[in-house]
């Protein structure tokens, strides 16, 4: 899930008239006003809390889908991603491989941890001077607006910008955001139940067993600065 993550263009008509008959004088141009112009929207900036849940469909080789929920508050730099199963994540199907377990990236103190909650089992994946922290409120600054779209039958914003990957966003003119599509290997559907409401401080705890660091696509995170919070 680019610290700072290409960028919007609106069209203006011009309409040119030729005079048909032979010394006919060209009319000069005219011109629409700026204000007749189509304004791009300013590029969205993520709420400073939020919640919502989703539908995701990776593909790391194998084709995986499974649901989750997202906790987010930036204010306090703290971020809470749960699936059904870590199998298709990046970095939880690689400290437990093959094994469709539910996993937890939780980002608290300036590190990433990777919770595997059934197994009982927690680690430190990597760290915010790895690129480890949240997710950017301004990932998409920069960014190109595609143009207004129907999403599921529901108007919509869609965006483009480069991250680790080419990001596609959809939000709705409100800012709700609709669907995040790391090309070409991710794609999130976000659920109905989006809201700013306060989130129970419980959710971000970390348990008591994560002192230890996780190995598989951690690790060599941690050795290249290669991070996730910029999409």
């Amino acid at each position: 899930m680019a610290r700072g993550m290409g960028l919007a263009a609106a069209a203006v008509a011009v309409l040119l008239i030729i005079g048909a008959v032979e010394g006919t004088r060209l009319p000069e141009v005219q011109h629409g006003h700026a204000e007749d112009a189509p304004v791009a929207p300013k590029p969205p900036i993520l709420p400073e809390r939020f919640s919502v849940s989703f539908a995701e469909t990776s593909k790391e080789g194998v084709k995986f889908m499974t649901q989750g929920k997202m906790w987010y508050e930036s204010s306090k730099r703290m971020e809470r991603v749960d699936r059904q199963s870590g199998l298709g994540d990046r970095y939880c199907g690689t400290v437990l491989p093959l094994r469709r377990t539910p996993c937890t990236h939780l980002v608290v103190n300036a590190t990433r941890y990777l919770i595997f909650e059934e197994k009982q089992k927690c680690c430190k994946c990597c760290y915010d001077e790895n690129g480890c922290g949240i997710l950017t409120r301004d990932f998409l600054q920069g960014a190109t607006f595609v143009g207004n779209e129907t999403f599921g039958k529901v108007e919509a914003e869609h965006w483009k910008v480069q991250g680790l990957q080419m990001n596609d966003y959809w939000q709705t003119p409100e800012g709700i955001p609709l669907r995040l599509l790391q090309e070409p290997n991710d794609d999130m559907v976000f659920g109905h139940d989006f809201t700013t409401g306060e989130i129970d401080p419980d959710t971000f705890k970390v348990p008591d067993n994560c002192d230890k660091e996780c190995g598989g696509t951690c690790y060599f995170v941690r050795k290249n600065h290669i991070g996730v919070e910029t999409a």
